[in-house]
């Protein structure tokens, strides 16, 4: 059987809990906590592991909550921090108003075939179909492509 002293012993003095002393002792939980609520002051540290326990708890979890924390705002100022470079980048990028037929063309060049008889520039289809923002044909004249005039 199991010695009540050992049991007193490894539960008051070196402050093992009954799951230990179980495993220690090679007995059930219960047995244990049946021997230990032999003795008067079994109650009272009882209640006293709870509230440490209860201290620990709210501790850990304070902790944890505060670590969660700094990683959410750490995340957020990334966040943040890409968004802003996003907007300068998207203000540095983006062009205020429409962009002229001329510089539409100059910047699909390729597309374009010249007329030397009309002195026009005309949208090649074999390129690709035409955006509705580019214009079929365009008079060459001093404002578009100098290589061009004739």
């Amino acid at each position: 059987m199991v010695d009540k002293s050992k049991i007193y012993y490894l539960y008051f003095i070196e402050k093992k809990n009954i799951v230990e002393i179980a495993k220690e002792q090679n007995v059930t939980k219960q047995a244990i906590s049946k021997i230990l609520k032999q003795f008067p002051e079994y109650h009272q540290e009882k209640e006293r592991r709870k509230q440490e326990n209860k201290i620990k708890h709210a501790q850990k979890t304070a902790e944890y909550i505060k670590q969660k924390r700094m990683a959410e705002r750490a995340n957020d100022e990334d966040y943040e921090a890409m968004k802003r470079e996003q907007a300068q980048a998207a203000a540095a990028l983006s062009r205020k108003g429409k962009l002229s037929d001329d510089a539409l063309i100059k910047l699909c060049i390729l597309h374009y075939d010249y007329n030397k008889e009309k002195e026009r520039l005309v949208f090649n289809e074999s390129a690709g179909k035409r955006p509705a923002d580019l214009p079929r044909s365009v008079y060459v004249h001093k404002n578009v492509l100098k290589q061009f005039r004739a």
